[in-house]
């Protein structure tokens, strides 16, 4: 069939022009959608800080993509193997409004106990300090001064001046404070022997190394609790502080 040369012109045309209209369109590749990521922060709180710091996790954030069933492309990741015990003690105290208590009001608590234990401690020097201070002072049966002393009469005056108070005799002293035995002896504690009556008869102060002050038949004088004597005539001790 043959063209004439306008209808070929026109055929150009129309080509030319289909050709520069497909040429300024924009035709995104098939099955490729632009992804958007969205970042998901984890959030933070008292008890998320909790287990952050316990379980020492490294930052990070879960992102998603769209179009792809929201899979999460990136975790949290954790240092530690397993959660360790005291994640779960830490996380139930802070559910339940319990506080740990903190370190600092630990460390005051055993500040105090060791201040507590060297006032004893200084107590007991004093004390024994004040015994000791009288030997050689005569023995006078009922007395309770330093003109003369009895047994039960020096051990009330030795603790009265460490603002600690005793009864009168070595029988009622034997019947307060805190029963000690013999391997559990410390400085200040009352030892008490029977010798001339059945009971508690004698009182001393136990002033350690297996020794004791007291008001003898030949006044305030130290003695060991070995001495055949006193050994033989042992009743017990007392701790009255």
């Amino acid at each position: 069939m043959l063209i004439s040369s306008s209808g070929r012109m026109w055929l150009g045309s129309t080509v030319l022009a289909g050709l520069m209209l497909a040429s300024s369109l924009s035709v995104p590749a098939a099955g490729k959608i632009a992804a958007k990521t969205t970042l998901i922060s984890i959030p933070t709180g008292p008890y998320t800080n909790i287990v952050r710091t316990q379980l020492q996790w490294q930052t990070a954030s879960l992102t998603f993509q769209e179009g792809k069933d929201s899979t999460p492309v990136s975790k949290p990741v954790s240092s530690a193997s397993s959660t360790p015990n005291n994640v779960t003690e830490s996380a139930d105290k802070l559910q339940s409004g319990v506080v740990p208590e903190p370190a600092a009001r630990s460390k005051s608590i055993q500040v105090a106990a060791e201040s507590q234990k060297q006032v004893s401690r200084s107590v007991t020097s004093q004390l024994i300090n004040n015994a000791l201070s009288l030997q050689g002072v005569p023995y006078r049966f009922g007395g309770t001064s330093r003109n003369g002393f009895d047994c039960s009469g020096f051990t009330q005056y030795v603790y009265r001046a460490s603002n600690t108070s005793l009864p009168r005799t070595a029988g009622e002293q034997f019947r307060i404070g805190t029963v000690i035995s013999r391997g559990q002896l410390q400085a200040g504690d009352l030892v008490f022997f029977s010798t001339y009556a059945s009971g508690a008869s004698h009182v001393g102060i136990y002033i350690g190394g297996g020794r004791f002050v007291h008001a003898s038949n030949k006044g305030i004088r130290v003695t060991s609790l070995s001495d055949n004597y006193y050994a033989n005539r042992y009743l017990g001790a007392r701790r009255v502080n």
